[in-house]
């Protein structure tokens, strides 16, 4: 964090859409703050993280999936096998000029993590397991090209999926560098939305969806909204 701004992420972004409020509980007021709301990770949240770090340990490291995760063994094996140099859990942080720095560092702008990549020449594979159900959003694969694109300076083409590991399925998307100035016209107008929001200290109760996005609001369970659509449902 710093004076003039925020560091963000797909999932900061995110928050600050579905409610600004919401997002200055959980991101902005001080650890031990009375504003302060905490994130509790769900039982499936839990079990999404078992499976990546499962599927890491077995394409980092070569460790055996456990036999729950066995028929996620064929997958794994084409990653290794794939051409190119593999990356499990890479943090991929921009500053905001667009150039690389440390996850942690004073300038940290965006931040991206990528559960799996292949850099091979030119061209990336960057893979987002999921092991909920299936839903529709390209902004954390077009976070994914855009940061890859400066992160890696070489590459032209980059393949995002997000895999359905319940489903065995796939989302795809290809982005070329050719696109990279409509991949942040696309992300970024939010972002300088929360910019603002952070600099003037403005963050209204706004939730984007009404009572929907009440009824999964932290701080609206942790009773620090009076403003709330609708009762925290979990």
């Amino acid at each position: 964090m710093s004076a003039d701004f925020i560091a963000w992420s797909h999932s900061r972004r995110k928050t600050w859409m579905e409610c600004p409020k919401q997002f200055y509980h959980a991101n902005v007021a001080p650890k031990g703050h009375p504003d302060r709301v905490e994130f509790i990770q769900t039982a499936a949240m839990i079990a999404g993280n078992l499976v990546d770090d499962a599927l890491t340990q077995r394409i980092a490291k070569g460790k055996p999936l456990p036999p729950q995760f066995a028929p996620y063994e064929p997958m794994a094996a084409a990653v290794i096998a794939a051409p190119g140099a593999k990356y499990t859990q890479l943090k991929v942080t921009l500053d905001q000029s667009f150039k690389p720095c440390g996850y942690f560092d004073p300038q940290a702008w965006c931040r991206a993590v990528y559960d799996c990549a292949i850099i091979n020449g030119s061209h990336a594979f960057i893979f987002d397991w999921k092991n909920g159900q299936i839903w529709a959003d390209n902004d954390q694969l077009m976070l994914f090209a855009a940061t890859a694109f400066h992160q890696f300076p070489e590459l032209e083409v980059v393949e995002t999926s997000y895999v359905w590991l319940r489903h065995s399925l796939t989302s795809d998307e290809t982005y070329k560098r050719k696109e990279l100035p409509e991949l942040w016209a696309v992300l970024l107008p939010e972002v300088e939305q929360l910019q603002v929001a952070y600099r003037t200290g403005h963050w209204p109760a706004a939730p984007k969806r009404g009572a929907k996005s009440c009824k999964q609001c932290g701080a609206n369970q942790a009773g620090k909204c009076d403003k709330a659509q609708g009762p925290y449902g979990g």
